[in-house]
């Protein structure tokens, strides 16, 4: 069986009945903004090693650059460098991490 899948519809819902917005349309709209957002200044700080975004009871987002490794390539006997990557992490605080906790049995 599949896990069921929640997205932006989902939370634009909550959103819309949180702020008691009129529409819909309001609620997704103002969704997408913070998404958007987010991504915008994760693209503009790529390049700086151990940039953190942080949103306090959310969690933080942070950038970490790794070096390439040198790999064997079996098929011919070379030894090739891989590339470099940068890499966005996903850091959940605090009520996220309640939730990971498995409850204990008496």
């Amino acid at each position: 069986m599949k896990n069921p899948q929640v997205g932006r519809g989902t939370v634009a819902a909550l959103v819309r009945e949180k702020l008691n917005m009129t529409s819909d349309r309001q609620a997704d709209h103002l969704v997408n903004t913070v998404t958007d957002s987010i991504v915008q200044v994760m693209r503009d700080n790529i390049d700086t090693d151990g940039f953190e975004l942080k949103l306090p009871s959310f969690g933080k987002f942070v950038v970490r650059h790794k070096r390439g490794k040198r790999r064997l390539i079996r098929l011919t006997g070379k030894i090739q460098l891989t590339a470099d990557k940068r890499k966005v992490k996903f850091l959940p605080l605090s009520k996220f991490r309640e939730l990971e906790a498995w409850p204990k049995s008496s």
